[in-house]
């Protein structure tokens, strides 16, 4: 199983600042110069920019969640359809997905981050591609439906071309999506939001985005740990510092270190922090990683960025 994130901000797309840009370019330029009068011909640039730290080497990112997860044999599952999709839809046409295939899409919620790049997902547009929903909310069509009125957008959902189909799931039953076994669970956020168990050849991806754990709510980790066993990846929101997190109760996210908390708890291999706040800078988002994770026991935990790929 092959999971990417094409998306880790949270609650509006982010494009770097020019004032974030420049002070990159800067720091970048000043590592730069003593390498260059060093070394001299024999510098080499693509060797430079791998040693540079996580935070020149490349941005985290500033698209909204959307998560792409391939089976051994195949299968595609994509888990939201924030701005991130429109970059999956672009890479997918280059595989070859306008000669015919198959996309299921697991949806979290509706909130608009979580759904404002489908009219920008270009296999939608395609007659042979069949695309197939799947979440627990009843009037899923007729919401995606909304975001598409002419008052909003150019083009009606019905005008998007591919063969589409919605399934409603029920919450803590698993179902057969592809090769996948997926396992819906409510996660506490406004509106409401859903979870997600991915399950393939035993390996198991965990992904709860728009979440609220406090200290004092963890009794819920400690069920899906009893309901799912071991998980091998844990995707986590994380969008707050613990003093904001404090002063946003009700908000709908958790701060970093109850999220490490949450991947404590259960036992994962790997834990990935994201949804990351818009106000922050890249550097404010890393400070704040680095302070919040301090202390964990386990094994990896890892700052979402967009195009982070893992296989289980």
């Amino acid at each position: 199983m092959k999971i990417k994130l094409y998306g880790v901000r949270g609650s509006l797309p982010t494009p770097i600042s020019e004032l974030e840009y420049q002070e990159k370019i800067e720091r970048i330029l000043e590592k730069a110069q003593p390498e260059i009068l060093k070394k001299g011909n024999e510098f080499s640039v693509s060797d430079f920019v791998r040693s540079l730290d996580p935070l020149l080497a490349r941005p985290i990112g500033g698209n909204t969640t959307c998560i792409y997860v391939e089976s051994s044999l195949g299968s595609r599952l994509v888990i939201d359809c924030g701005s991130g999709m429109r970059v999956l839809g672009n890479e997918l046409l280059r595989s070859g997905i306008a000669s015919g295939g198959r996309i299921s899409i697991c949806l979290t919620h509706t909130h608009w981050d979580h759904i404002q790049g489908w009219p920008f997902f270009k296999p939608a547009y395609i007659p042979s591609v069949q695309i197939d929903f799947y979440s627990t909310i009843a009037n899923l069509k007729e919401r995606l439906e909304r975001q598409q009125h002419p008052e909003n957008f150019p083009v009606s959902f019905d005008s998007m071309a591919s063969d589409k189909t919605f399934t409603l799931l029920e919450k803590d039953k698993p179902v057969r999506i592809g090769d996948f076994k997926v396992t819906p669970f409510l996660l506490r956020h406004p509106g409401n939001c859903t979870g997600y168990h991915v399950e393939e050849n035993g390996k198991s991806f965990l992904f709860c985005t728009d979440l609220e754990v406090r200290e004092e709510g963890l009794d819920e980790i400690e069920r899906l740990r009893k309901e799912f066993g071991k998980v091998n990846l844990l995707v986590i929101d994380a969008q707050y510092s613990s003093d904001e997190a404090a002063s946003k109760i009700g908000w709908g996210h958790t701060a970093g270190k109850i999220a490490v908390r949450c991947g404590e708890i259960l036992g994962v291999d790997r834990l990935v922090l994201t949804h990351h706040e818009p106000d922050h800078a890249d550097a404010e988002i890393l400070r704040i990683f680095e302070s919040e994770k301090s202390g964990s026991s386990l094994a990896e935990v890892r700052l979402a960025k967009e195009s982070d790929s893992f296989v289980l």
